[in-house]
């Protein structure tokens, strides 16, 4: 080859490397912890927490695993909180305490143990940033969510109606 091509070659590839740089790699996922520890992480650390109620049996629950939890984008602002997930069937002591009633739920907490901001259902990945920008004081508050496993509201809905037929 000619000196004069391998410069330009020379000059011209750590040129390309900068003016295009590989894309930084996002963590491959979110890092749950379980409630207390990551109430615990928060207080110490000072920073919010970001806990997920959900279950094993719910639709959107999934669906939020396979679209927003996994969205490079979610991993990487979800850095930003101490995370949390909770089997709102193994704890009905949180659900009840925080109430839980519908999945999926996830609560934003500041890191005193407050409640922040609270989203309700399904959310894709393109809203949910939204609910986390509000929460990092970056945003306005989102709308509400769509899709909610309300199975959990059925006994409320069951039980006063058993107890109105029995009366009869």
């Amino acid at each position: 080859m000619r000196p004069a091509l391998l410069l330009a070659l020379a000059l011209l590839v750590p040129a390309t490397l900068v003016a295009f740089p590989a894309p930084a790699s996002a963590a491959a996922a979110i890092t749950w912890n379980d409630f207390e520890t990551g109430m615990n992480l928060s207080l110490n650390q000072r920073i919010p927490t970001m806990v997920d109620f959900s279950t094993s049996w719910c639709t959107y629950c999934k669906q939020m695993d396979a679209e927003t939890f996994s969205d490079a984008r979610v991993i990487d602002r979800s850095a930003r909180f101490v995370c949390a997930r909770v089997d709102g069937d193994a704890r009905g002591d949180l659900t009840a305490k925080y109430n839980v009633t519908g999945y999926p739920t996830i609560i934003f907490f500041n890191p005193d143990g407050s409640e922040k901001h609270r989203v309700v259902g399904y959310k894709g990945p393109d809203d949910f940033l939204k609910d986390i920008a509000f929460v990092l004081g970056q945003g306005p508050r989102p709308v509400e969510s769509k899709g909610i496993c309300a199975f959990a509201l059925l006994p409320l809905v069951l039980i006063p109606a058993v107890v109105l037929l029995r009366r009869k």
